[in-house]
């Protein structure tokens, strides 16, 4: 009886430690939300929207334009982290290794490759050519023959020296999460990540209007999804939070609620490009290392992103403790300036000492533009954010 009510009581106190932690400050993101309007407007796009975690809890969230909080778009190469966090799950259920081989789910395959491992194939590093085979996405093609066809193809160097970006390998590492749980690569995304994140329009059917969950036989692993700014925002809340279902950055995670290791969190952002040699990339990440799923920035290891070829852009940024969205459907090389420009902004805004005081948040309505104008100058200072061209 002593041990239940302790163990009650001490639950009792964690929860309202985390209550206050999850406070909201106010703050002022009149200048975003400006910022955001005019991006817009200037661009001629349909619409867009912002969401951004500060310190584990959500103090923005916002559509323009014609858009929706609902919107559902397709988010091109932003897939890469999603596929690689299903794989993590996998991974700490111990139904795969990071470690594991092409040989070990392909015996047959010529020796060369058969050392090349799951980590190598999901980081660029596994010397299979860059790019996109053209199996990719074709009904003609499933994941299992689409693999095999990719297989086919020469190495471009030895596994694990090189760095070639592109979907193809990602591809092959589909196929392995197949094999090793028995299951279509539409089944493991919804056990891992539809489920328990509680995901309501995210699938592998880029190209799709229908609504709810759509199948695909040979979904493009690296580059195939379409989802929503809030539901890709739970996926960064996780990340932001070391793997914690629950918005918080301690080290604290209630029983229940953890969805992937902090450890694993923190080896998928480790920088597997040391000491490889580049052979492809898009030429706006020069100076970026890549992780599993995600670039990191050369400003700070703490820094990852997974922006897509439309300009959807997710970031989890450790040194300012911001996990952000910004949901678009446009060319990235065409508004990535404004993209970067918006996520310092948001950084300067909830920078240390900015919030206002606790409470409940709401967005804040448009300032005068010479504040806007201000803020911007202050910005352009900071430094840029990795984009990329290819889907």
């Amino acid at each position: 009886m002593m041990r239940t009510l302790m163990t009650t009581f001490g639950l009792t106190l964690l929860l309202g430690a985390a209550g206050t932690a999850r406070a909201v400050p106010i703050y002022d993101f009149s200048p975003v939300t400006a910022e955001m309007q005019t991006f817009v407007t200037a661009n001629n796009l349909d619409g867009a929207s912002l969401r951004v975690n500060k310190h584990g809890s959500v103090v923005y969230r916002r559509a323009f334009g014609g858009y929706t909080l609902g919107t559902r778009v397709r988010i091109a190469s932003a897939s890469k982290w999603l596929s690689a966090l299903t794989l993590a799950r996998l991974v700490d259920k111990g139904q795969m290794r990071w470690t594991d081989t092409v040989g070990q789910y392909f015996p047959n395959i010529e020796a060369a490759k058969r050392p090349i491992t799951l980590a190598q194939l999901f980081s660029h590093t596994s010397a299979l050519p860059g790019g996109d085979d053209s199996c990719m996405s074709n009904p003609l093609y499933t994941l299992a023959s689409c693999a095999n066809r990719i297989l086919q193809e020469p190495l471009i160097g030895t596994p694990g020296t090189v760095f070639s970006y592109g979907g193809n390998s990602m591809q092959v590492a589909g196929r392995m999460a197949e094999l090793a749980t028995g299951k279509a690569w539409d089944d493991i995304f919804i056990d891992e990540m539809v489920t328990p994140l509680g995901l309501n329009a995210t699938d592998f059917a880029t190209s799709s209007t229908t609504s709810g969950y759509v199948r695909n036989t040979n979904p493009r692993i690296a580059g195939g999804v379409r989802s929503t700014l809030e539901d890709y925002g739970k996926v960064v809340d996780m990340v932001l939070a070391y793997g914690c279902l629950d918005n918080s950055t301690t080290q604290f995670c209630l029983p229940g609620r953890r969805f992937l290791a902090r450890t694993t969190i923190e080896a998928m952002a480790n920088d597997r490009t040391v000491g490889t040699v580049d052979i492809s990339r898009p030429p706006t990440a020069t100076g970026f290392g890549y992780g599993i799923g995600q670039w990191i920035d050369p400003t700070s290891p703490l820094i990852v992103s997974s922006p897509g070829a439309f300009g959807f852009t997710p970031w989890v940024d450790r040194v300012n403790q911001v996990a952000g969205v910004f949901l678009v459907d446009d060319l990235n090389t065409r508004v990535v300036d404004d993209i970067n420009d918006i996520r310092a902004m948001v950084n300067v805004v909830t920078a240390e000492g900015q919030g206002r005081r606790v409470a409940p948040v709401s967005p804040a309505a448009p300032v005068a533009s010479s504040k806007t104008d201000a803020m911007s100058h202050a910005i352009r200072l900071r430094h840029r954010i990795v984009s990329e061209p290819h889907p």
